[in-house]
C-alpha cells in the first residue's frame, strides 16, 4: 500500500449497504416494540382501508430501513496506516476509531451468498479489553483482508514472522452432518426458539378463552366422544410435536452456523470456517487464549462428545468474554486440541472430566450448602406458613433432600488439578466443565475465609486473568496460600507476555 494510499480515507463497496440493512433489521427485532410502535400509531390514525394502510406501511417500512442502510454506508470511511486501521461513521452523531493492530487479538471474517458472488467479505476486529468486535470494516475484497491479516500478524511481537511464513496450513478438524445433528440436538438453542415463542402461545390461549367460554368447550369434547385419557393423550401429542420442531430448528441451525467446519492452524493461529449461506471465519492467535474450557453437557454427553471454548482476554464483565469456539469433538481429539493451545508449556495436563488426576474438595463444602441453602430455608419457610396453612406447609421439608442430592452431586464434580506450569478446575452440575490456564496468564490471586472455613482451615481462592475469574472453593487454607505463592512466583519469573 502506498503512502498516498495510508493517508486517503476510503469507502467500501457500495454493497456494504446490505450489511447495514442487516444491523438494522437485527436491532428491530431487538428492540420490536419501541421500533414498530410509531409506524403503528400513525396506520391507526391513517384514514382509508385496512389493505391500503398495509400497503403504505410496509412501503413506509421498505423506504426507511433501505434509506437508513445507504446513508450509513455513505458515511462511513476506513483508512489503513502503518500501524492501524482507522474509522469514522456515523450520521449525527459521527464516531472515529483507531484500532492499533498491537491490540487486536483476531481478524474474524463473514461473507453471505451476495459478497461472495463479488469476492467481498466483512472483516471485524477483536480487540483486548472490550468485551465485543470493536470495529468492523464491510464489504471489502478479500485481497485486501487477506493482506491486512498478515500485516496484523507481522506487527505482532510476540510472532515470528519468518516462521509463521513458513508455516503451512494444518488441516486439525472437519465436521459432517452428522456432527450438525449433534451440535443441534446437544446446545441450548430450542429452549430460545421456546421463550420466543411463549408469548404467542399466552396470547393465542388468551384469544381461545375470548372467544370459547369452558361450558361450550366441554360440550364440544363430550359431544366428540373425547375421554380424559384422550384429552392427556393429545396434550402429550402436541408437547412431543412442538419439542420435534424445536430440535428441528436447533438442527437448521447448526447447519447455517457450521456447515463444512474445519479448524486448521497455521503456525501460531487458530482458524475455523463454516456456514452455509453466510460462511464465517474465525483465527485466535494462540498466545492471546487465557483459558481453554471443556464443556460435556447432558446431551453431549450421551454423544460421547465434548464443546471448546478459548477465551481471549476481555473486559472483565461476567457473561461478555470473547471466545474461539470448537463446536464438538471426539474424546481422542482432545489431547491433539490441548497441545496446540498450550503446546510443550503445559503437555501434563488433561480435560476429560473423570480423569483420575482430579483432587476433590473437602467435604466440609457438603456440610455448608446443605445447612445454608437447604435446612435454613425449609425450616424458615415451614415455620412461616404452618401459622397460615397448616400441617401441609410441611411440604416444605421436601425442600431438603432435593437440595442434598443437589448438592452432592456439584460437590462430587468439583475437582482441580495443579502442574507445574498450568491448573486444571472442574465443575458442574448437570455435566461438566473443565477449565486449564497457564499459572503465568494469571493477573491476580485472592484468597478469602468464612467463619465455618477459617474454623475448620480451609479457604476460597479465586484466580483472575484477562478473560474473567476462576473460583475454586472449599481447599485447605495452607495449601492455598502456598499455591498462591507458588502462582505469583510463576508470573513474576516467566519472561512471557501474560497476553
Amino acid at each position: 500500500m502506498s503512502k498516498t494510499d495510508r493517508k486517503r480515507w476510503r469507502h467500501t463497496s457500495p454493497l456494504a449497504a446490505i450489511f447495514y440493512l442487516g444491523r438494522i433489521f437485527k436491532a428491530i427485532g431487538q428492540n420490536a416494540v419501541q421500533s414498530f410502535a410509531p409506524l403503528a400509531a400513525f396506520l391507526v390514525a391513517y384514514e382509508g382501508n385496512l389493505m391500503g394502510k398495509i400497503v403504505f406501511g410496509i412501503a413506509a417500512f421498505v423506504v426507511i430501513t433501505v434509506s437508513g442502510a445507504v446513508i450509513r454506508y455513505m458515511f462511513f470511511r476506513y483508512r489503513i496506516t502503518n500501524d492501524s486501521v482507522l474509522i469514522r461513521e456515523g450520521v449525527l452523531k459521527k464516531t472515529q476509531l483507531d484500532i492499533k493492530f498491537d491490540r487486536i487479538q483476531a481478524i474474524n471474517t463473514k461473507q453471505n451468498l451476495i459478497f461472495r458472488a463479488f469476492d467481498l467479505v466483512t472483516v471485524e476486529f477483536d480487540t483486548a479489553g472490550s468485551a465485543k468486535q470493536e470495529g468492523h470494516l464491510p464489504a471489502i475484497k478479500s485481497a485486501l483482508a487477506s493482506s491486512l491479516r498478515e500485516r496484523i500478524r507481522s506487527a505482532d511481537r510476540s510472532v515470528d514472522v519468518e516462521d509463521e511464513l513458513k508455516a503451512e496450513s494444518r488441516s486439525l478438524l472437519r465436521l459432517d452432518n452428522r456432527d450438525m445433528i449433534r451440535i443441534g440436538l446437544s446446545n441450548n438453542r430450542a429452549l430460545i426458539f421456546l421463550a420466543l415463542l411463549s408469548p404467542l402461545i399466552d396470547n393465542l390461549a388468551n384469544r381461545i378463552e375470548e372467544t370459547i367460554d369452558e361450558s361450550s368447550l366441554l360440550a364440544i369434547l363430550e359431544g366428540a366422544g373425547f375421554a380424559v385419557a384422550g384429552g392427556i393423550g393429545l396434550a402429550i401429542s402436541i408437547a412431543i410435536l412442538v419439542l420435534l420442531l424445536l430440535g428441528a430448528a436447533s438442527v437448521v441451525g447448526a447447519f447455517l452456523r457450521y456447515h463444512r467446519f474445519e479448524l486448521c492452524t497455521e503456525g501460531d493461529v487458530l482458524r475455523s470456517t463454516g456456514g452455509l449461506l453466510t460462511r464465517h471465519e474465525h483465527s485466535v492467535n494462540l498466545a492471546k487464549i487465557q483459558s481453554l474450557r471443556a464443556i460435556q453437557n447432558p446431551i453431549l454427553r450421551l454423544f460421547g462428545r465434548f464443546r471448546l471454548r478459548a477465551k481471549q482476554a476481555s473486559s472483565g464483565k461476567p457473561g461478555k468474554g470473547k471466545q474461539f469456539i470448537i463446536p464438538i469433538c471426539e474424546p481422542d481429539q482432545l489431547p491433539m486440541l490441548e497441545d496446540e493451545v498450550f503446546g510443550e508449556e503445559f503437555k501434563e495436563f488433561d480435560l476429560r472430566p473423570r480423569s483420575d488426576s482430579f483432587r476433590p474438595i473437602a467435604k466440609s463444602y457438603m456440610r455448608s450448602r446443605v445447612v445454608l441453602t437447604g435446612l435454613s430455608p425449609a425450616f424458615v419457610a415451614t415455620s412461616f406458613f404452618y401459622l397460615i396453612a397448616g400441617p401441609i406447609s410441611l411440604v416444605f421439608l421436601l425442600w431438603i433432600p432435593l437440595n442434598a442430592f443437589g448438592v452432592w452431586t456439584k460437590y462430587r464434580k468439583f475437582g482441580f488439578t495443579v502442574a507445574g506450569n498450568g491448573m486444571v478446575l472442574r465443575k458442574g452440575f448437570f455435566g461438566y466443565q473443565t477449565t486449564a490456564f497457564l499459572h503465568r496468564k494469571v493477573q491476580r490471586i485472592s484468597v478469602t475465609q468464612t467463619l465455618l472455613q477459617e474454623r475448620r482451615g480451609l479457604a476460597t481462592i479465586r484466580f483472575y486473568l484477562a478473560s474473567g475469574s476462576l473460583r475454586l472453593p472449599y481447599v485447605d487454607f495452607q495449601m492455598a496460600k502456598g499455591l498462591r505463592d507458588y502462582v505469583l512466583y510463576k508470573v513474576e519469573s516467566s519472561r512471557r507476555a501474560w497476553h
